[in-house]
């Protein structure tokens, strides 16, 4: 028999919405996500609880997690780079394998910490295609809120991926937001979205998804399997996530007034140089309808 309801299925985030059968139910969504983090831990940071109630996660890493530059790097690191983003794959393998994702579902696009917003065309048609393979039916990754480059190149990536996607005629996933941080009245705040009066949207629109004891548990287990990151994995919180559906947002334009949280840092890229980046690569993409 045809229903209104089959003939117009609820959105992936109406079903991870629904107070009795979505995600903060307890009762795991026939869901499957693919989540795009700028590196390894981001995931652990915004979801690892939402990855286990979920159907068969994939999580896609934008960068290797090791800069160029030594200074920028955990203090904990020795050797080369290469060294470096060895060990940062290779505890993102053992804190995943805690949350049950398996090594075929753990992909690495290339990028190089620090740099992502540099090879974004690159990065963003590599994960164009990765989306056309798997066809997932939600996207996971970060809001574009300035508190790391690589974060925000990664919401620049999937928002860019699906154009690609729709241009070519192919079913685009519904993207949706974790949280990681960003700078607020002179603090690095974590946890949650920039505020609504900035341009984001509202927290009508946001789940806050209260992690079990046992997810906890699991959570500390697979931040404390980044050793390399201890020092900065100390800031956050495992008891509550938080998602929401990505705004439309202008990559040309700051993601809130005043300094950004990287900016604060003294790293190599600022804002402006950042919008830079994404507005030159924005106009060949409108400019290159095969693209």
């Amino acid at each position: 028999m045809i229903t209104p309801n089959s003939l117009n299925p609820p959105s992936p985030w109406n079903r991870l919405a629904n107070p009795v059968t979505g995600i903060c139910s307890g009762i795991k969504v026939d869901l499957e996500p693919v989540l795009l983090v700028a590196h390894p831990d981001d995931e652990t940071i915004g979801a690892s609880g939402c990855m286990g109630r979920l159907r068969n996660p994939t999580v896609v890493f934008l960068t290797d997690g090791a800069p160029r530059d030594p200074g920028l790097r955990s203090p904990r690191a020795t050797g080369s780079r290469a060294r470096y983003a060895r060990l940062r794959h290779d505890e993102a393998i053992a804190a995943l394998a805690l949350a049950g994702v398996t090594t075929d579902r753990i992909l690495f696009l290339g990028g190089v910490d620090q740099e992502a917003i540099h090879e974004i065309a690159l990065l963003a048609e590599r994960f164009a295609s990765l989306l056309a393979q798997i066809q997932p039916d939600i996207v996971l990754t970060h809001s574009y809120e300035g508190g790391h480059p690589d974060h925000d190149a990664a919401a620049l990536v999937v928002a860019v991926s699906n154009r690609m996607l729709a241009r070519q005629g192919k079913t685009t996933p519904e993207v949706l937001e974790m949280t990681s941080y960003h700078l607020r009245d002179g603090k690095c705040v974590t946890g949650e979205f920039l505020p609504r009066d900035w341009g984001q949207a509202s927290a009508e629109e946001e789940l806050a998804i209260q992690l079990s004891p046992e997810e906890q548990v699991r959570k500390e287990q697979m931040l404390s399997a980044y050793i390399s990151q201890q020092v900065v994995l100390a800031r956050f919180s495992i008891g509550l996530e938080r998602l929401r559906p990505a705004p439309a947002y202008d990559f040309t334009s700051a993601p809130h007034p005043g300094k950004l949280w990287y900016e604060s840092l003294g790293w190599p890229m600022t804002g402006e140089r950042w919008r830079e980046i994404a507005a030159g690569f924005l106009a060949d993409f409108e400019e290159n309808p095969c693209a």
